[in-house]
């Protein structure tokens, strides 16, 4: 189990320093009205967006490898503690100053996963139907489609974060999906594998589009958010994920401290200038930024 945990700490710090590599690159390009996938072209020629890219690459590696390991509450919440890990590296980098309200969060991201470290009980996950994949890519399909449609009108970060987190949260939980899969034929013949994959592509294009908007840590809190509590419930009802005995109310509370730091966070995000939209990002700009 702790070679699990460490890999899920491994995967946070990489995706903490792609965060702040990606938002000093996107914020060199235009912003567009639509996902536009040419936009994954633009951003790989970028050089700190492109590091950022490779460095979210290892983090989905080390992801993918956790989630063989354990169950996905608990990768994801170790994932809520890149959020503390991109507001120290903004303090460093970006030179922005944290509050005690932001230390007092990263504690308690820090003391959430040490309660998760106790109570998680490690293993592959439940037997479950091939429908599963089916019903995953459907989901991960329509918020794709959704995404496309809406983001006209996505004018701050915290919308296009959280859909972001959602995608993001679909391809772990087709990772844990695939936990089980022991050959070439039965990673590439199961839907979840292309669920996986899509996923991750929209979480890009989203999150991007989170980063163009505005704060990094906003986008980053966002997402965390989207990316942690739906996989949870849906990896203890559906895939079996369990805590050791008599930790559930430990395992509870370690998740609940993990996100909570993490939407505290969020409220003290990098100042920002409040702008009109630009023409190219037509819709109102509101409480979503």
């Amino acid at each position: 189990m702790a070679v699990g945990f460490f890999l899920a700490i491994g995967a946070a710090l990489c995706s903490a320093s792609a965060a702040i590599l990606q938002s000093i690159g996107v914020r060199r390009l235009s912003a567009t009205a639509h996902l536009d996938p040419r936009l994954l072209l633009r951003l790989v020629r970028n050089g700190p967006y492109a590091t950022g890219l490779a460095l979210d690459g290892a983090s989905s590696l080390l992801t993918f490898t956790a989630l063989r390991m354990l169950p996905i509450f608990a990768v994801q919440a170790v994932g809520a503690a890149n959020l503390g890990m991109v507001a120290l590296i903004a303090m460093i980098v970006l030179r922005v100053r944290l509050t005690a309200l932001d230390w007092t969060a990263i504690a308690g991201v820090i003391a959430g996963l040490v309660l998760l470290v106790l109570s998680a009980e490690a293993g592959p996950p439940g037997e479950v139907p091939v429908s599963a994949g089916w019903w995953l890519l459907g989901v991960v399909v329509a918020v794709a489609v959704g995404a496309y449609l809406g983001s006209p009108r996505m004018c701050g970060p915290a919308i296009p974060g959280v859909m972001a987190g959602l995608s993001f949260g679909s391809a772990a939980l087709g990772a844990r999906l695939l936990a089980r899969a022991d050959s070439a034929s039965a990673l590439f013949g199961n839907p979840a594998t292309y669920a996986v994959v899509l996923a991750g592509l929209t979480g890009v294009l989203l999150y991007a589009a989170a980063l163009q908007r505005g704060s990094v840590t906003v986008a980053s809190a966002s997402s965390i958010v989207g990316q942690t509590v739906a996989p949870a419930v849906t990896g203890w009802l559906l895939l079996g994920d369990r805590v050791r005995p008599g930790f559930t109310p430990i395992a509870v509370l370690g998740f609940a401290l993990a996100v909570a730091g993490a939407v505290a966070l969020a409220r003290h995000a990098q100042p920002q200038v409040q702008e009109e939209c630009r023409p190219e990002m037509p819709g109102p700009c509101g409480g979503d930024r």
